[in-house]
């Protein structure tokens, strides 16, 4: 523990191959089950490191982890100060030394067991990107999403259908390449990561997913007093990411439209 403030055969997979990147921020009522589950869904079947991003949790979060860090191996990393969603993936990012990183929310919203269904289709892509079929949540933020991505499409014309989805696949080289260009969405890190990777060229599948109800009812984050000035920054930063997109030399190369693969 260090402390800072497709093929479809698992077992062919080598050690180096895959980390599983959870960022928590309270989260101490859920995060046991959530980090057991993907412990026993993912990291034992495909040999994957485990790398869990506590950032300034205020809930006994950290305790938890700590208690669990115990039993199941991980690479835990905590600290007292709070950086934001945003900061706190940015920094797991820049931990990554394996070929693939397959990152999720912590909060029990996403199945763990649906991962094999993302890792089969990585083919020859960059990052497979999990898409909701259903938004389990409050109706205001299926509202909200909606409309960011049409104003994604209208401004920097990325087709993607869930570019934010929380429950993704990529490939190391890929973080590499576009993380050091994700600096305009502070509310919407994944949207924005997503947009710069298919404007480089990147290649990019959307995978169908469940979505469930999050264990502690949603964030603080959209309360009804902060979605004006939310809002406002999205769009300013929208702006400003499709001008800075639209005078670099990324839109001479083109990605292959993202394809939905299904299963069953």
């Amino acid at each position: 523990m260090s402390d800072s403030a497709g093929i479809t055969d698992p077992a062919s997979l080598s050690d180096s191959s895959l980390t599983v990147f959870l960022p928590v921020y309270n989260e101490a009522a859920s995060i046991g089950h959530v980090v057991q589950q993907f412990h026993d869904t993912v990291l034992v079947p495909y040999h994957a490191k485990l790398l869990v991003c506590e950032d300034g949790s205020t809930d006994g979060s950290r305790e938890v982890l700590a208690k669990l860090s115990e039993t199941l191996p991980m690479d835990l990393v905590v600290g007292p100060d709070r950086k934001g969603y945003d900061g706190g993936v940015r920094d797991g990012l820049r931990r990554i030394t394996t070929d693939y990183v397959f990152f999720s929310d912590s909060d029990g919203q996403y199945d763990p067991s649906e991962f094999g269904r993302i890792w089969n289709a990585r083919g020859q892509y960059d990052m497979v990107i999990g898409r909701k079929d259903h938004r389990s949540e409050k109706v205001y933020r299926t509202l909200l999403s909606r409309g960011f991505h049409v104003l994604v499409k209208a401004f920097t014309n990325v087709p993607l259908r869930d570019m934010d989805c929380g429950f993704r696949l990529i490939r190391r080289a890929t973080v590499e390449a576009v993380l050091p260009e994700v600096r305009s969405l502070k509310y919407s890190f994944w949207a924005e990561f997503s947009i710069v990777a298919y404007r480089k060229g990147l290649r990019i599948s959307e995978v169908p997913v469940s979505h469930r109800p999050s264990v502690r009812g949603g964030t603080s984050i959209y309360s009804w007093d902060r979605i004006p000035r939310i809002v406002t920054l999205q769009v300013i930063g929208l702006l400003r990411l499709a001008l800075r997109l639209n005078r670099s030399n990324n839109t001479s190369v083109r990605a292959k439209p993202p394809t939905a693969v299904r299963s069953g």
